[in-house]
């Protein structure tokens, strides 16, 4: 895990150079040593701080507990409305009616990725990444989703350089990664699973923060913290 990016500048350029495909354009990258932390989640009526995967993720080389803990009062519930985004260990929140909805399996990645997690929005799709050096060589499996999404031609089938969540672990389950190599896509979906994207304004302070929304079309939404505040 010593070898993880922990810059957005050379995150974005890896991206560029490996992961993105022809025509393809990146527009939002969020993660590294300045923008990481825990979710909070609202799925079915039942609340939790941190959510914890609730679908099967890859098995990643990460410490999770490099996170700070929510604080108390978050971890309990005992705020209203968006009051939680004052907890700066907190990195986002999840809403869905199901656990098998979008949004939640977006935050399962996520949150099982911690620390070395990035948010990566192009004008194609929206993803969970991870620098290759932290997937599993022993025990990695291709996440389901990312299969099944596979088999049905959808975003794994992006033609130039755009690499699916099955080549990318399965590469490192072999044990070795293409040379130069440097990104692993968890999990992702097409631009055609997301109803609406919008940065919307959060929290009780004078200088409200910006926070990433995704609404996707089954009903679930997410809204991540982009560390932008605004008059």
């Amino acid at each position: 895990m010593s070898g993880a990016v922990r810059s957005k500048k050379q995150m974005r350029a890896i991206l560029e150079a490996e992961w993105v495909g022809e025509d393809e354009e990146l527009r939002t990258v969020a993660g590294g040593k300045d923008n990481v932390g825990h979710l909070g989640a609202t799925i079915g009526g039942h609340f939790a701080v941190p959510h914890q995967p609730l679908g099967p993720v890859p098995e990643l080389d990460v410490d999770v507990g490099l996170l700070a803990t929510p604080s108390r009062v978050v971890r309990e519930g005992a705020f209203n409305g968006d009051e939680w985004i004052h907890d700066p260990a907190l990195r986002g929140w999840v809403f869905a009616a199901s656990p098998d909805q979008l949004a939640v399996r977006f935050a399962d990645h996520l949150a099982a990725a911690g620390p070395e997690g990035w948010y990566v929005f192009t004008n194609r799709r929206f993803a969970v990444v991870v620098d290759s050096s932290v997937v599993s060589r022993t025990k990695a499996e291709p996440d389901q989703d990312a299969a099944a999404e596979r088999k049905r031609g959808g975003v794994g089938g992006l033609l130039g350089k755009a690499r699916s969540a099955l080549d990318a672990v399965a590469e490192v389950s072999t044990g070795f990664t293409k040379s130069g190599t440097r990104c692993a896509m968890l999990w992702e979906v097409s631009h055609d699973q997301v109803r609406n994207r919008e940065w919307v304004r959060r929290g009780r302070g004078t200088m409200p923060e910006l926070f990433d929304r995704v609404d996707f079309v089954d009903g679930s939404a997410l809204e991540i913290r982009l560390n932008l505040r605004m008059l």
